[in-house]
């Protein structure tokens, strides 16, 4: 009976550790909370990553951790808050918005290529959702932004033509046009995305201009 006793007292210590554990869990949870209403996101970081390390192993609240991600990205922790917003993906929580602001961070970490993986995928995967237009125009400005490149690559061969090589001029427009040819394959399919994208309309325009001069 003794050992039965011991036991039965070590197994309530053992629940009631778990129960405090889930307690201070929470707690710290709703602290973070407040402190995001509040807007001081660097607080409510703090206290949500340390809620989800206390949190063992049931599962955690997905709300949380969409807000984790969303405090991270404000605080510009944005390799912290794209481990976050892929778990809110990875669990259903808000995942068009969480595959939009996770471009969104991997873009402030230069890595655009990737960014614009994601937000393909997104489009795909979440089309008709709140954030698929907003991840639309977003893959839209990418485009752009790449198409410019290409844009500047064959404006800059096309100013090499001097009278001293009228010789080349053929050669050089060639060589130009194979840059400017992929300027507007990117301009076309960020208009494809956002027919109201000017500045794609405006490198179309410009590239026409270009090789008719």
């Amino acid at each position: 009976m003794k050992y039965l006793a011991t036991f039965s007292l070590l197994m309530m210590m053992f629940v009631g550790a778990l129960t405090a554990q889930d307690k201070s869990a929470a707690e710290l949870k709703n602290e973070g909370n407040a402190a995001l209403k509040a807007k001081d996101y660097k607080t409510a970081l703090g206290l949500f990553e340390k809620a989800i390390a206390a949190w063992g192993d049931e599962e955690t609240d997905a709300a949380m951790i969409f807000n984790t991600a969303t405090c991270a990205r404000k605080e510009k922790k944005y390799d912290t808050a794209i481990k976050y917003y892929d778990r809110s993906i990875s669990e259903a929580y808000k995942a068009d918005a969480a595959t939009y602001f996770k471009a969104k961070c991997l873009e402030k970490v230069n890595k655009e290529d990737e960014a614009e993986k994601v937000l393909t995928a997104g489009i795909e995967a979440y089309a008709g959702e709140k954030y698929a237009d907003q991840m639309k125009k977003d893959l839209a400005k990418i485009y752009v932004r790449k198409s410019n490149d290409f844009f500047t690559e064959g404006t800059n061969l096309l100013n090499t033509r001097v009278d001293g090589n009228r010789d080349q001029w053929d050669e050089i427009k060639a060589k130009a046009k194979v840059e400017l040819d992929k300027a507007a394959e990117l301009a076309n399919k960020a208009l494809e995305l956002n027919p109201a994208d000017e500045n794609a309309q405006k490198i179309l325009d410009s590239i026409k201009a270009s090789l008719e001069a």
